[in-house]
Formats: structure tokens, sequence, C-alpha cells
């Protein structure tokens, strides 16, 4: 059964909802690890928490980027496809 949040009709149009979700994911995966990360007290349980919050940033900024990347290249599709109609 598909989650009607992730479904995906491939007909992006220069917005993907995949995309969007994943975003937002790794965005609330960073928030949990930094509140965990601010009540322990464990230095070596905190060392590896702020690593896992670099990898969730590195991650966003992938999706970040392949989201740009997608709008742009849609953009320039429809430059292309306005320029054939009369």
């Amino acid at each position: 059964m598909t989650n009607p949040q992730t479904h995906c009709d491939h007909n992006c149009k220069g917005h993907c909802n995949a995309l969007d979700i994943a975003l937002n994911h790794e965005r609330q995966a960073i928030l949990e690890y930094a509140a965990f990360r601010d009540e322990c007290n464990y230095p070596d349980v905190r060392a590896m928490l702020n690593e896992l919050i670099l990898r969730q940033e590195k991650t966003l900024r992938l999706l970040e980027e392949t989201k740009a990347a997608l709008h742009a290249r849609f953009e320039v599709l429809d430059q292309v496809q306005e320029s054939f109609e009369p």
C-alpha cells in the first residue's frame, strides 16, 4: 500500500513531492538529534550525535541541490517548448 504523502505521479513539472518529503524528514532528523544531544551529558554520545547531525546536513544540501537542478532543468524545457509555440 502506498503512503499518499509519498505518492509520486511521475509528472513533477519542476516540483518533486518525493524531494520535499525527504527534505522535511532530514530537517526533522536534525532537530531531533540536536535535541537529544542537548539533553545528553555523555561526551561520546554527544560526539556521535554531532556526527549524525553533520551527515544529515550533508544529505540535506544534496537534496536541496538536486531540487534546484531539477527546477532549473524544467525551466529550460519550458522555455524550449514556449519557443516552438505560435
